[in-house]
């Protein structure tokens, strides 16, 4: 009876666990999305056109690098290390690495022309520094937020 109530103990904080994470991508996301509507400053009617398009292209951005990435990095961590990857092995890696590099920025160039049907230029050029001002702010909350639980 002790090992199905520390079972279900552990089941419980997995799951909390797995909720706030899944709350915390949802409030990146919704702060993510006030950030670039504020810095483009989007009318409604272009933000009714503009953000469908932007999440569409964002999520297919996303499964290439943290997916794809995260599939690299692991089967290399379970190999022992780049360390211990032939020659063969680690240009293969690399090769497998730079073609998901190659379709982010590819997939990146079509959600731009997509969007050009949407935005101007200077709201497009707004975007990709609002994207990586966003990153980096969003980067220096997690740092501070690292070293504060030190």
């Amino acid at each position: 009876m002790n090992k199905a109530l520390i079972m279900a103990a552990i089941a419980l904080m997995l799951s909390t666990g797995l909720i706030a994470q899944e709350r915390g991508k949802e409030r990146i996301k919704a702060y993510r999305t006030a950030y670039i509507t504020q810095e483009l400053d989007l009318s409604s009617k272009e933000a009714e056109k503009f953000w469908p398009v932007y999440n569409e292209y964002d999520k297919k951005i996303f499964g290439l690098r943290v997916v794809k990435m995260r599939e690299e990095r692991s089967r290399i961590k379970e190999l022992g290390g780049p360390e211990m990857l032939s020659d063969e092995e680690a240009s293969q890696t690399l090769n497998t690495m730079l073609a998901s590099e190659k379709e982010i920025t590819k997939t990146r160039e079509d959600m731009y022309k997509a969007l050009s049907k949407v935005l101007s230029p200077t709201k497009l050029l707004k975007l990709y520094h609002a994207e990586m001002s966003f990153n980096k702010r969003l980067l220096s909350e997690f740092k501070k937020g690292k070293q504060g639980n030190k």
